[in-house]
Order: C-alpha cells, then sequence, then structure tokens
C-alpha cells in the first residue's frame, strides 16, 4: 500500500541557515536561539524564543509565526496553531510564495485533526489548498495534498485528476510521484492504509509486532514525558484500557522520550498499566511518520489503520470509543489480512486517515517530521542493497559503507566514528531541496520581482552523521557531524582569508572562539579549523569549523559536541579524510 497517503508541507520552520545564525537582527537571533532549543526538544524554551522573534519584529514576520504555529503543532496545541497560521497568511499579504505555503501549512493541520471522510475539517482544508492554487495554479505539490483530500472525502473522480496533475509535473519528486501513481490505480489505498512493519520490546518485557498483534484491535498512543495534552490524555487511557478489558483490545504506548529514567517514573507513577516502549532510536516514530503529540491510532483486526488523529480535545475521548468500538464490530477479512501481511513486511512507514503527512515539498520551518517534518529517518543508509534506491549523481551520490564515507565526485572519502549512524543520501537530497527552496522563498519575500530570475547557490549537505542517527543534516542533534559544500573556483584554502571569517562570525553571532584559526594538512592535503563554543542559558555547545577544497567545492566540515573533549574526541576522525587532487 502506499505510504504517503498525504503530502502536505507540514513545513518544517526550524533550523535557519548559518548566515541567519550569524544576523545582528534580533529577530533573526531569537528566531536561531529557538531553533537551538527546539533540536534538544525543549519545545516550551524554544516557544517562547520564537514568541520573543515575533515581538521584535513587531508582529510582521510570517516566518515567526509558522514556527510558532509548528512548536503549537508539536505540542498537540492545534487550535492556538491554526489560528498563528492565518496570521501568517494575512502578514504574507501579496507575496504569493509565502502565501502558499502558510496555506498548505494550514490545509496539513486541518488534516491532521480529522479522522472521518464525513469531518467538516477536510472540507476546511480543502478549502485552503483551492486558495493556494488560485495564487498558484501551477503548484505541483498543492494538486497532490488536494487530491489526497478528495480521496479522503471519498470523491475520487475528483480527487484522481489532481493526482495525474503531480505525476506529471517536471517538479515532481520520483518517489513520492511512484507512490501517487500506486493511489491512482487503486484509490483505496488512500483511504485504507496498512500498519507499517514494526517489532520492539515493551517496559515489561512484551514483544509487540504486527505479527503478534494481529487479531486484536490496538490502540497506539504516541506521546511524551514533556507534551503538556500527552499528560492530560492519561486518564482517558486508563478509562479506555479499563473498557475493553476482556476484549480483542490491547492498548500500546510509545513514548518519544530521550530519558529512560524520567520514563519510567512517570509511567509507574501514573499507574500506566499497559505496554510502554521509549523509541530512543526514533525508528518506531518515523515509521509511523509521527509529527505531533499525542498521536492516537486505531488499528483493526487485519492490521489497517482505521483512525488517526493528532492533538487532545474534548471529543478525544468520544472519537476514540467509537473507532474502537466500530473496529470491534468488524468482522475480520482473511484476504485484507494476507495482503495487511505483506505490504507491511516491505513499506517503511504509514500515514492514512488523520495522517501526519510526509514533507514533499519545500521549505523548511519546524520539525513538523518531519519533515518533518518530517523527519527522514538517518538509518535509512543502513537498507541492504536490494533495498537501496537508485544512487544520486554528482556530489549528492556519496555512499556509505560500514563507517565509512565515500563521493566520488569530490574525491573524497573518511571514516566517521564507529557507531555512529549517517543519513542516507536521499534524505540529505530532500533536504537540500527544501533548503534551496527556503532560501528562494525568503528572497522572493523582499523581492518578488526576482520571481521569474532569481538563481541562488545554495550549499548542499552531502553528509551528515550522528550518533543515534536523528534528524536529516538540517535538523541537527548533538554530537554529530555534517559536511556542506559550495561551488568554488579556489585551489586551495587561504588561512587568512579563514580567519577573517572567523572574527566576523565570532563578533556578530557572539560566538566564544576557543580555537584560533589554524592550518593542518592531512594525507599532504591542505585544511583550515577553528573551534567555538556557544551558550544558550545553561546550555553550552561546542563547535569545530573546518574548511578545505574538494574538486571544484569549497568544503564546510562542522563538528557539534556537547563538550570541548567530545569535540576532539569526534574531530579526530578528519586525520582520516582522504581527498583526492586529480579531477574526479
Amino acid at each position: 500500500m502506499c505510504r504517503t497517503a498525504l503530502c502536505f508541507v507540514l513545513l518544517s520552520f526550524s533550523s535557519l541557515p548559518l548566515a541567519a545564525q550569524e544576523s545582528s537582527d534580533p529577530a533573526a537571533q531569537a528566531l536561531s536561539q529557538g531553533d537551538l532549543f527546539q533540536s534538544k526538544r525543549k519545545y516550551e524554551l524554544a516557544l517562547d524564543a520564537y514568541h520573543k522573534a515575533d515581538k521584535l519584529s513587531h508582529h510582521s514576520s510570517a516566518t515567526a509565526y509558522l514556527k510558532i504555529a509548528s512548536i503549537e503543532r508539536k505540542l498537540g496545541d492545534f487550535s492556538s496553531a491554526l489560528d498563528d497560521t492565518k496570521k501568517a497568511i494575512k502578514i504574507a499579504g501579496d507575496n504569493k510564495t509565502v502565501a502558499v505555503l502558510a496555506l498548505q501549512f494550514r490545509a496539513g493541520l486541518l488534516a491532521q485533526m480529522a479522522g472521518k471522510p464525513t469531518d467538516k475539517k477536510l472540507k476546511e482544508a480543502e478549502e485552503e489548498l483551492r486558495q493556494a492554487l488560485a495564487l498558484d495554479p501551477s503548484n505541483a505539490v498543492t494538486h497532490l495534498d488536494l487530491g489526497m483530500i478528495l480521496l479522503r472525502q471519498e470523491r475520487d473522480a475528483e480527487g484522481i485528476p489532481e493526482l495525474n496533475i503531480y505525476v506529471s509535473s517536471p517538479n515532481a519528486k520520483p518517489a513520492t510521484a511512484a507512490e501517487t501513481r500506486q493511489v491512482i490505480a487503486n484509490p483505496l489505498r488512500a483511504s485504507t492504509p496498512f500498519v507499517p512493519k514494526f517489532s520492539f520490546t515493551t517496559h515489561d518485557n512484551q514483544t509487540i509486532s504486527n505479527g503478534a498483534l494481529r487479531g486484536k484491535v490496538v490502540l497506539m498512543d504516541f506521546w511524551g514525558t514533556w507534551c503538556p495534552p500527552c499528560r492530560e490524555s492519561i486518564p482517558i487511557l486508563r478509562d479506555l484500557n479499563k473498557k475493553y478489558s476482556g476484549r480483542p483490545f490491547q492498548l500500546v504506548g510509545v513514548s518519544s522520550d530521550d530519558d529512560e529514567e524520567v520514563w519510567k517514573t512517570f509511567i509507574q507513577a501514573q499507574h500506566m498499566d499497559w505496554p510502554d516502549y521509549i523509541d530512543l532510536s526514533d525508528e518506531v516514530l518515523e515509521a509511523f511518520k509521527i509529527e505531533s503529540f499525542p498521536t492516537f491510532i486505531v488499528i483493526d483486526k487485519d492490521g489497517v489503520i482505521r483512525f488517526r488523529q493528532s492533538g487532545l480535545s474534548e471529543n478525544t475521548s468520544g472519537d476514540l470509543a467509537d473507532a474502537i468500538n466500530k473496529a470491534l464490530k468488524r468482522d475480520s477479512d482473511p484476504k485484507l489480512a494476507a495482503a495487511a501481511a505483506v505490504d507491511g513486511s516491505s513499506a517503511p512507514a504509514a500515514s492514512g486517515p488523520g495522517a501526519s503527512p510526509a514533507v514533499s515539498s519545500a521549505v523548511s520551518v519546524a520539525p513538523v517530521a518531519g519533515a518533518s517534518g518530517a523527519s527522514a529517518s538517518a538509518k535509512e543508509s543502513t537498507k541492504t542493497d536490494s533495498d537501496s534506491p537508485a544512487a544520486l549523481p554528482g556530489i549528492e551520490g556519496g555512499v556509505v559503507s560500514g563507517n565509512v564515507y565515500k563521493n566520488a565526485a569530490l574525491g573524497m572519502t573518511f571514516q566517521f566514528p564507529q557507531g555512529w549512524i549517517a543519513a542516507s543520501a536521499q534524505v540529505l537530497h530532500a533536504t537540500n531541496d527544501r533548503t534551496e527552496f527556503a532560501a528562494k522563498a525568503a528572497i522572493l519575500q523582499q523581492h518578488p520581482e526576482l520571481a521569474n530570475s532569481l538563481n541562488l547557490s545554495v550549499p548542499k549537505t552531502v553528509f551528515y552523521a550522528s550518533r543515534k542517527g536523528q534528524w536529516d543534516g538540517q535538523h541537527m542533534v548533538i554530537p554529530s557531524i555534517r559536511i556542506n559544500v559550495v561551488p568554488s573556483r579556489l585551489d586551495s584554502v587561504n588561512l587568512d582569508t579563514f580567519q577573517q571569517m572567523v572574527e566576523k562570525m565570532s563578533a556578530v553571532s557572539g560566538l566564544k572562539v576557543t580555537g584560533p584559526a589554524s592550518e593542518f594538512h592531512v594525507n599532504k592535503h591542505p585544511f583550515v579549523r577553528a573551534d567555538f563554543e556557544r551558550g544558550v542559558g545553561s546550555v553550552h555547545v561546542y563547535q569545530s569549523m573546518v574548511q578545505t577544497i574538494a574538486g571544484d567545492y569549497l568544503a564546510t566540515i562542522e563538528i557539534y559536541a556537547y563538550s570541548a573533549e567530545e569535540l576532539q574526541q569526534v574531530a579526530a576522525c578528519l586525520q582520516s579524510m582522504a581527498i583526492s587532487d586529480d579531477d574526479p
């Protein structure tokens, strides 16, 4: 079954380019501070920083409102997110690019809140997308989103033509286009999604998997101790667990926490007497494309997702009970169960009624995978060769084998820390597309007259790895390594020029230089490096910036750590780097 049943731009406005972080503009600095808090899952602090940016910009920044909305969505406050997105639309005014992005975002919010084909929120989402098309009829992603909304309303005759517009667009993403063609061939894929393959061991040593749950109705609760509406939903879950005791029903919790002791203490104190799993790797969250908390998913006896909704409202208890009752009454269909078993064994992720859609279009405005958020899993790089998509051409076609990274186009090879997980080339390619689109949108907001002539050379991320394999190179965790490249005519890096840049960075952004600019050689190839320390409240982040020439590109290697010692340990991997000075 097609997993990308929705492709809304649930914009992840969370991570701005380095230039924005260096800006002397107080509003931009506040946005950057919010991004840092968000990367550490300190969502309430991030929200405070984004509100500060909104105030400093005198309530005139659509980006600030969209960042605020993205955090509110993350925290399950969909009502506020809808309001703030509406403000972003109003502020966008005549800027069609920004207005379309905001309308797409709002449609995505409404779709996530909807549970049934007759839900009025789906109709509202349709109206938002039609407004977006009125502003930009050629936007392929809006056509795709509208088509999926129409299919969810069981209006296949209207939805299929919209999907055909997307797949025939030169801007369609190959993977998304392939999945969309599957939906066109069988529209039921949009309304009858199968659960993705998963397996994990809970806190009470129960093995939970597709196969183990087959024959039961399952309520999956994706939550976190840090999430206020998640905590508020616990009495509802207790009541449901008690109500359906003795029936073929199973409640399963999946926590987004990163502190196992806090999680264990919380579930014991709250008497959460059902299987619960802390997803430290984010693998299950990514498989189900969870970008908001809480998210509730009801799965029927055959492994079909029958209900999905994010956030908490006064109707949540009744909606969940209604979905569970209908699933319990539904007779098992052996053919459907068999199809679900096959589909779930091969597909990496699921979306469906009320699904949090995969990010297919380009601006990133806060982890919403999830970009994405979406956020695609760096663990995709660990797939076997038979499962891997076709290699990307050029500098984005780097290959990871074990802990060795090779990029033929750059003539680069190096060993990153053992045990770390690198993002796949496809994940980085999607991130680069979003970054480029965001940069263009930001310029066009100020200079709409450049719409037909704007050409940008935006840095491309060609490598990103972290200890747990989290995020996608745009949204980063610590510790991590990222390599960005831009075209360059230089034959080698210049220490004096690099020193001037380091001094400017320090003066403008408040970075403390802990290791002055210096030159070193690895395998006779020249590099320059400087180390920094950045303090945000009680949090200290240590950063090393290294530059070198690789082929026709200037490569910037960024290393992030929580201590100076950790920074040096990670930076030691640079001694394994080999760059050929010959043309690739």
